[in-house]
């Protein structure tokens, strides 16, 4: 690869070209201003080394931060759903601007990407809660190396600098290790009995959905005189803003059963609703869902894990997160002998080969159990 200099004038310029990576085709490039040749041929073989690498951008300035934020006005003219282009958002203002937002892209690399992921796993967000679990860091790196792809699909860069990078793994069991126990899960409710979301708090713990399924739950889903209830809209956060959405995956969209002990509870759930609507008159705002505030209005999903943990400390209850109760009821489940493919159908899993991957230190039980049974039925 080879690159010329010329006199214009009183000074010299550089000249060098590149592929483009979408044709083919030969793009050149220049830099003038030298006021000798020498200095103008050193700059040329400094260009032509980045580009032999693969990292020279035709703005050799440009940012990972303006890189992030151009990757993200692409996407949102793609049609995304709005949670979607909010988490996205989230993970480059809170997980990857703070650390490499002002590091250059031709200078970014696998060195750098590996230094914040060890990053991210001990310091965390911009928030400084500590550090990110398994499944963020990854979500996290995914974002990034989707950002360099985009780079190189639009010949701000000729090699993605990510290329053979891998997204770390997340350990199997990781995202159930803080379930909780049987006995912490009864202890929980026995608690919280008189809370107004009670049959709240016993749909998670039981039925294993996510915060959004609930707060997104709507009275004409609810069959309580045929023991179920349909998960079809959610409700989601879209710039910190409550948005009523629908489930990301057909496996979302799901029936659920319930028996006599969960629709009692919401029968009761029903009854209070409608004894607060009566008490409150025409400043109650009607708005269909099974969950609201005391005046109707659907509850802000950052409200429900607030009261949550409020309500888990005043019980004296290891702290967990709520998204835990979920993983506490699929754990229980899976630990009772319940068949995989049957729960998770339940927590809206496209296939059972999810659930074994996230609770399978449930399994080796489960194992020992049906060795246990057929030996007897056939031994015994």
């Amino acid at each position: 690869m080879t690159g010329s200099t010329l006199k214009r004038g009183s000074t010299w310029t550089a000249y060098w070209f590149t592929a483009d990576s979408a044709t083919g085709k030969r793009r050149q490039h220049s830099k003038g201003g030298f006021l000798t040749k020498k200095a103008a041929g050193e700059h040329l073989n400094t260009v032509l080394g980045d580009v032999q690498a693969g990292s020279w951008a035709p703005d050799s300035k440009l940012t990972m931060k303006q890189l992030l934020a151009d990757w993200l006005a692409a996407k949102s003219s793609q049609g995304l759903r709005p949670a979607t282009l909010s988490q996205y958002r989230n993970v480059i203002d809170a997980w990857l601007v703070p650390h490499i937002g002002e590091i250059e892209l031709r200078r970014f690399g696998p060195a750098e990407a590996q230094a914040l992921v060890s990053t991210l796993r001990t310091a965390g967000s911009r928030l400084n809660r500590g550090g990110l679990s398994d499944r963020s860091v990854q979500l996290a790196v995914t974002v990034l190396k989707a950002a360099t792809g985009w780079a190189v699909e639009t010949g701000l860069v000729m090699r993605d600098p990510l290329v053979g990078f891998r997204r770390p793994r997340v350990k199997s069991g990781a995202a159930a290790g803080s379930a909780w126990t049987a006995d912490e899960a009864r202890a929980f409710l026995r608690a919280v009995s008189g809370d107004r979301l009670t049959a709240a708090w016993s749909l998670f713990l039981t039925c294993g959905l996510r915060r959004g399924e609930l707060c997104g739950l709507r009275w004409e889903a609810v069959d309580l005189t045929g023991n179920s209830l349909r998960i079809l809209t959610t409700l989601v956060l879209v710039d910190g803003r409550p948005v009523q959405s629908e489930p990301k995956t057909a496996s979302g969209r799901r029936s659920i059963p319930l028996d006599e002990a969960l629709v009692k509870a919401l029968r009761s759930h029903r009854a209070s609703q409608a004894a607060e609507r009566l008490m409150v008159g025409e400043a109650w705002r009607e708005s269909g869902y099974v969950f609201t505030d005391e005046l109707g209005a659907p509850l802000h999903p950052e409200s429900v894990s607030t009261r949550f943990e409020t309500l888990a400390d005043r019980a004296g209850i290891r702290r967990v997160r709520l998204h835990d109760l979920r993983h506490t009821a699929a754990s229980l489940m899976l630990a009772a002998g319940e068949n995989v493919k049957v729960v998770a159908e339940l927590l809206g899993h496209s296939s059972p080969t999810i659930t074994q991957d996230i609770y399978q230190h449930v399994m080796p039980g489960m194992a020992e159990g049906a060795v246990e049974r057929n030996s007897a039925l056939l031994l015994g």
